[in-house]
C-alpha cells in the first residue's frame, strides 16, 4: 500500500505529528464516526515506519497502540493493521493471539488493554496510541495509567536528546483519542496545550467527519436526548453532574392545562412497590406523549393500593408499568401471592418486562422523553403531581458511581422516579462533506 487517503480533519492530526512534528502529544476529541481507529493504525504504521529505518542496534524500538479491553485491540486492529494495510507483507512475525508485530531490526508493535500498561514499565516508548479513553474506567484509570506508566515510557528513554542521538525524526510522542464522557481527565489532557507546548487539543464533530450521513444524524437528533448527542456526535465534554434525568426542568415539563382523565380514557399507573410507601404516578398516554396526571403514596401494601386505584379510577380500564420483580416479591400479607396477582385481582392489567433492563436504558428512555436533540418534548405534568415532580428534580447518581449507573437510594427521593422509569422504558423503549487529502505513507 503506497497512500492511504485521510479526510481533512484526520490529516490534521497526522501532519501535526508526523509531517510538521510540532505536537508530541495529540488529544483528539472526537465525534463517534470520525474514524478514530483508522487514523491511530495509520499513525502506529507511520512511527513503525520511521523506527525501521534506525540500526538494529538503537533500543526501544517500540510502538503500543491501548485500547479499554484486549478483545477491543485484537478484533479492531489486528485486521486493520495485518490485512487491510499490508503488515503482513513486511512484518517478520505477527499474531493475533499474541497481540505482536515483530520487524527487522527489532521493531515491535504490541496491541494491548490499557489494563495490562503496568507491563510496560522499564520499556521505551516511541509512540503510543491511546484509543477510547472515556472507557478507561476500571483501575489504574486514564490518570493512572498515562502518569505513572506510559509518559514515562516514553520520556525516559525517547527524549529529544535521545532521538538526536540515536538519528530519530522525533522525540516520542502519543496520540490520546475517544469521544468524551464528562469532564474527567481527557478533559484535562485536551486543555493541556495551555501550560506545555507539547500538547494540541483538537476537537472535531460530526461535522468534521464526511463519511456520516447527514440524513442519518438528524433522525439520530429524534432518537437521542440532548446530553447524549452532545457528546457522541458533538464531542462535548458536557455532563449531567449527579442529577440522574437532566432533562428536567420546571418551567418546561409542568403544564397546568394538561386536561384530566377523559371520562373513557385509559390510565396508566407507574408503580414502585415499597412497603409503607408504594409510590404510584397516574398519567394518561395521548399520543407519543405521556401526561402525568396525579400521584400519591402511603399505602400500607399492595393489597391496599390496588383497592385505592380501582376505587379512584372507577369506570377506567387500568394499566399498571411495576417494577418486574414483584412478578415474585410479595408486599403483602397473604402468603404465596405475588404483588402482580394483587394487582390483577382487582382487575388491573400488569405491564413489565421479564427482565428489569439495565438502568441506563430506562433513564435514557425518560430523558429523551423529556427532551431529545431535536428539542422536542414528549412528557409533560400537572402541578399536583408533587410528589412525582420532586423525584424527578432530587433522584441523584450514587457518589462514584454515575458511569457504572447506581442510583443514590439513601434519600428515599427515588421512588416515584423509579415507577416513571419503569412505565417510559416499557411504552417507548430506547432504539438503540469535506475536502478529502492524500497523506503518503511509509516505506517498510
Amino acid at each position: 500500500m503506497d497512500q492511504v487517503v485521510l479526510h481533512q480533519a484526520q490529516s490534521e492530526i497526522f501532519s501535526d505529528l508526523f509531517v510538521n512534528k510540532t505536537t508530541r502529544y495529540a488529544v483528539g476529541v472526537c465525534t463517534r464516526g470520525f474514524g478514530k481507529s483508522y487514523l491511530a493504525a495509520i499513525c502506529a504504521i507511520q512511527a513503525v515506519s520511521e523506527l525501521l529505518e534506525l540500526p538494529e542496534s538503537v533500543p526501544n524500538k517500540n510502538v503500543t497502540l491501548l485500547a479499554p479491553t484486549y478483545q477491543q485491540a485484537v478484533d479492531i486492529y489486528f485486521p486493520l493493521l495485518w490485512y487491510e494495510f499490508g503488515m503482513k507483507d513486511y512484518a517478520d512475525t505477527g499474531s493475533a493471539y499474541s497481540g505482536k508485530i515483530r520487524f527487522k531490526n527489532g521493531t515491535e508493535l504490541r496491541l494491548m488493554s490499557y489494563e495490562s500498561a503496568e507491563r510496560l514499565r522499564g520499556t521505551g516508548q516511541y509512540f503510543i496510541v491511546c484509543d477510547e479513553v472515556s472507557s478507561w474506567q476500571q483501575k489504574p484509570g486514564l490518570e493512572e495509567t498515562w502518569k505513572a506508566t506510559l509518559k514515562p515510557c516514553i520520556t525516559t528513554r525517547w527524549s529529544r536528546e535521545q532521538a538526536k542521538k540515536f538519528g530519530a525524526p522525533s522525540p516520542g510522542r502519543a496520540l490520546i483519542i475517544s469521544t468524551p464522557m464528562g469532564y474527567n481527565y481527557l478533559h484535562d489532557m485536551f486543555n493541556m496545550e495551555h501550560i506545555d507546548n507539547d500538547w494540541k487539543g483538537y476537537h472535531f464533530t460530526y461535522k468534521d467527519a464526511p463519511h456520516l450521513s447527514q440524513i442519518e444524524i438528524e433522525k439520530e437528533k429524534l432518537l437521542s436526548d440532548p446530553l447524549r448527542f452532545a457528546r457522541e456526535y458533538e464531542a462535548s465534554f458536557e455532563d449531567s453532574g449527579a442529577n440522574v434525568f437532566y432533562n428536567f426542568r420546571r418551567t418546561e415539563h409542568i403544564a397546568e392545562d394538561i386536561p384530566y382523565f377523559g371520562d373513557e380514557e385509559d390510565v396508566h399507573v407507574a408503580i414502585d412497590f415499597n412497603v409503607g410507601v408504594m409510590a404510584w404516578s397516574a398519567f394518561a398516554k395521548r399520543s407519543d406523549q405521556i401526561h402525568f396526571i396525579t400521584d400519591g403514596k402511603g399505602t400500607p401494601d399492595t393489597t391496599q393500593l390496588a383497592k385505592m386505584l380501582k376505587s379512584k379510577f372507577h369506570g377506567h380500564r387500568i394499566y399498571a408499568y411495576p417494577d418486574p420483580s414483584g412478578r415474585a416479591r410479595k408486599t403483602s400479607a397473604a402468603a404465596g401471592i405475588t404483588d402482580f396477582k394483587i394487582l390483577e385481582s382487582e382487575g388491573i392489567t400488569c405491564r413489565a418486562r421479564r427482565k428489569a433492563p439495565p438502568i441506563a436504558d430506562s433513564v435514557q428512555a425518560v430523558n429523551l422523553m423529556l427532551k431529545n436533540a431535536a428539542g422536542q418534548t414528549r412528557m409533560y405534568f400537572r402541578p399536583e403531581c408533587q410528589n412525582t415532580i420532586k423525584s424527578m428534580e432530587t433522584t441523584v447518581w450514587k457518589e462514584g458511581s454515575i458511569d457504572s449507573a447506581q442510583i443514590d437510594k439513601t434519600m428515599g427521593a427515588e421512588h416515584h422516579s423509579d415507577g416513571v422509569r419503569y412505565a417510559t422504558e416499557y411504552l417507548f423503549p430506547v432504539q438503540t462533506g469535506s475536502k478529502k487529502v492524500i497523506c503518503n505513507t511509509m516505506t517498510f
